[in-house]
């Protein structure tokens, strides 16, 4: 758990809506139907995201055995990036114009620029392997509560809509506010005293 690594950052959501018996076979389904996929190299995606296994973050078997730790299911969401950087690809061009510039006595037009930016990207981009993060995911089937393990909230908001797509169930967040009274959360704005003289 991210807690071991010294990480408590986690977004809190309830479960809305009927649950199957078959609570193990409707997972595995749904977790499957949202899995990881590698990003196509040959493609012009930068980015893919999706389930995978909690111990695994190369398969997406979702088994029961893997799957669950007992009213516990717990999973990951991984997220991949594969982006060439913009100095090596700045750095590649130069020399390869340079180079042009030494064979043809001149510098090479916009045309052939643009032309051999795009092919060293895709050379540089096939050699360049991807960026991976994984975010823990745990579910309390008992007490319906779902826990993104992340402090992005472009995750966040990911593993919530995938979640809801794929599981057929609505998510709620579960924050202090919602459950405080409105004159608690007045309580809570910042008083005059609390403002440094000539800071405003």
């Amino acid at each position: 758990m991210p807690i071991r690594r010294g990480a408590v950052n986690v977004a809190r959501f309830q479960l809305q809506g009927e649950v199957p018996r078959d609570v193990k076979r409707w997972l595995q389904r749904g977790l499957t139907r949202g899995a990881f996929a590698p990003i196509d190299v040959k493609s012009e995606d930068e980015r893919t995201a999706g389930f995978v296994e909690l111990e695994r973050s190369d398969a997406a078997e979702f088994s029961p055995a893997t799957l669950f730790y007992g009213q516990q299911a717990l999973f990951a969401w991984r997220v991949d990036r594969l982006k060439v950087p913009a100095g090596t690809l700045r750095t590649a061009l130069s020399q390869w114009a340079q180079a042009f510039e030494q064979k043809n006595g001149r510098a090479p037009g916009r045309r052939e620029r643009a032309e051999q930016k795009e092919g060293l990207k895709k050379l540089l981009r096939a050699k360049q392997a991807p960026v991976t993060r994984v975010f823990e995911v745990s579910l309390d089937l008992k007490a319906r509560d779902l826990f993104v393990w992340a402090t992005s909230r472009t995750v966040v908001d990911e593993v919530q809509a995938a979640v809801e797509s794929h599981l057929e169930l609505r998510l709620f967040a579960r924050v202090p506010a919602a459950f405080m009274p409105p004159e608690a959360i007045d309580a809570l704005t910042p008083t005059p005293e609390l403002f440094v003289e000539g800071a405003r």
